[in-house]
């Protein structure tokens, strides 16, 4: 059973500086070869300052600061399961921009199922743009952990 104390915790804010490389890796990765993601001219074409992000893209910032998330919450890799995410997108990011990001443990409730008692632990890592000061997006990940 995880400790209620973490509702409401929140991780060190971590920065990261995105990059055209790093877009095109996850473009290939995840199969979507629109030329925008690799091709500045295109993706002036499509009026971005630079290459844009994906949409998943903000996957890899899942969570923040340099505590390990599992280790801080006592989460045992071999009782967990992955309940989904959810992404909402507010700005565009481009290759360029540094975005600052943070993660709060939004809830853990414990529910029993038919594998028995599970924690649903509820995590928001929310992004926003350092220059501009705009908010990017708001990731959603739902864990269940098995006692």
């Amino acid at each position: 059973m995880l400790d209620r104390k973490f509702i409401n915790y929140e991780f060190d804010p971590s920065e990261k500086k995105v990059t055209r490389w790093e877009i095109a890796q996850f473009a290939k990765a995840i199969r979507d070869f629109n030329p925008i993601y690799f091709d500045i001219n295109e993706a002036k074409k499509h009026k971005y300052k630079d290459i844009p992000v994906p949409p998943t893209f903000y996957t890899k910032y899942t969570f923040s600061g340099e505590k390990n998330f599992f280790t801080t919450l006592g989460i045992d890799y071999r009782k967990l399961l992955d309940g989904g995410r959810e992404f909402k997108y507010y700005s565009q990011c481009v290759a360029g921009n540094i975005v600052e990001y943070q993660t709060k443990v939004e809830n853990i409730v414990e529910k029993e199922g038919k594998r028995g008692k599970m924690d649903i632990v509820t995590a928001i890592t929310s992004g926003k743009n350092r220059e501009t000061n705009e908010k990017l997006w708001d990731t959603a990940i739902t864990l269940v952990v098995y006692h």
